[in-house]
């Protein structure tokens, strides 16, 4: 099993260290929602994929409008009467992520699972109806190349929220934190919050140690609507790929 991630930066999903648009291994410093994917595929199917030579490849931002500049398929799909308007940068970019995946998992003859990480919005709390058309667009960019192992990670507002989220007490509902601003300009930003939680702003590298242990269990971060589409998801495409292999001698 292997992994295809994109993201937005080093605090999300993380970067090259090595200035290229695809990396892995010692080139590629994963950001706290990778070491999260992570932590549930070792507990779901048993893989500490971080600790597998090439089994985790990211692909950045970039390189997949690229891609998407020079693919000659569809851009967006077509919209039908009252159906929300799709985003077509997300729609473009799982295109593109899924045709990757899909001749990775030929060349390398193992399972594939894309997941492609973007903030809902980065300057004002997005409504639902954004947050679903965005999801949407998503899944339907991997529809349109067949690929069915995409997962979308699309926080609401963006990733900070869950970050913030899993130092929260308690195990009421959070969902009021995905109506913080997305402005981190913002004197009650989420980033602002999290670093008054740790006393100073963390690098992306710390709150990538401190992933490594948090949340301790999950039960905070079920509460956000944003964070549960994306677990169950995952779950969903995990279990699809693992039991096939699990049933073999």
């Amino acid at each position: 099993m292997k992994l295809l991630i994109s993201g937005e930066g080093s605090s999300d999903i993380g970067t090259c260290n090595n200035a290229q648009g695809v990396c892995m291994d010692e080139m590629f410093s994963p950001g706290p929602m990778t070491i999260w994917l992570t932590r549930f595929l070792l507990e779901w199917a048993g893989y500490d994929l971080l600790a597998i030579p090439e089994a985790v490849v990211f692909v950045s931002e970039k390189t997949l409008a690229q891609d998407a500049k020079q693919s000659t398929g569809r851009m967006q799909a077509l919209r039908g009467k009252g159906k929300q308007v799709e985003t077509g940068l997300y729609f473009s970019n799982t295109r593109q992520l899924g045709l990757r995946a899909k001749v990775m998992s030929r060349d390398d003859d193992v399972p594939v699972m894309a997941v492609f990480f973007r903030d809902t919005d980065g300057t004002r709390s997005a409504p639902g109806q954004l947050w679903q058309a965005k999801w949407d667009s998503m899944l339907n960019g991997f529809k349109s190349v067949e690929f069915d192992r995409g997962v979308p990670m699309l926080p609401k507002p963006k990733s900070e929220v869950w970050l913030l989220c899993a130092t929260k007490q308690g195990n009421h509902s959070h969902e009021v934190l995905e109506n913080i601003s997305g402005n981190d300009q913002s004197p009650n930003s989420a980033k602002a919050q999290l670093d008054q939680f740790f006393g100073e702003h963390q690098s992306a590298t710390q709150l990538a140690e401190w992933c490594q242990t948090n949340p301790v269990d999950w039960s905070k971060l079920m509460t956000l609507p944003s964070f549960k589409a994306f677990y169950d998801r995952l779950q969903s495409v995990v279990k699809a790929i693992v039991s096939p292999m699990a049933a073999l001698p």
